[in-house]
């Protein structure tokens, strides 16, 4: 079966998730940030075990440091008709216990288009570029 691949507007709609993904970290509005996320969102971050569910992920949220700077920004996205894979790099800057870390890494992403046509992101998986001895 075949699928057409995604087209330069559906890149554009991926890419255009970034400012809100990143206005809801910083606010901590994780109905925002939730509802850009399909109902079975599975979040992989970096030395920890994998969380999947939104209520699972909204509480992971809540345990997350607070985020003062986020700059992510793609590299490539590709994919067909109703599924993409992104990937790229950011700069991240958190604050925990009145310590703000700054910190840069990669991520890859996964989203698939809803029935009405809108982008959702289904999984994120993230970690940094920084050594293990030295995290």
């Amino acid at each position: 079966m075949y699928a057409p691949a995604l087209t330069p507007v559906d890149v554009s709609s991926i890419k255009a998730l970034i400012k809100p993904y990143v206005d809801a970290l910083i606010k901590r509005d994780w109905d925002k940030l939730l509802a850009m996320a399909t109902d079975d969102f599975v979040i992989l971050p970096p030395d920890e075990p994998m969380v999947s569910g939104s209520k699972k992920v909204r509480s992971w949220l809540e345990a997350y440091p607070a985020v003062k700077q986020f700059d992510p920004e793609f590299d490539h996205i590709e994919g067909q008709d109703h599924f993409a894979v992104g990937y790229g790099h950011y700069t991240i800057t958190i604050e925990a216990k009145g310590t703000s870390t700054k910190t840069n890494g990669k991520f890859v992403n996964t989203y698939r288009r809803d029935d009405h046509g809108k982008w959702l992101c289904a999984c994120q998986i993230w970690n940094s570029n920084a050594p293990a001895a030295t995290r």
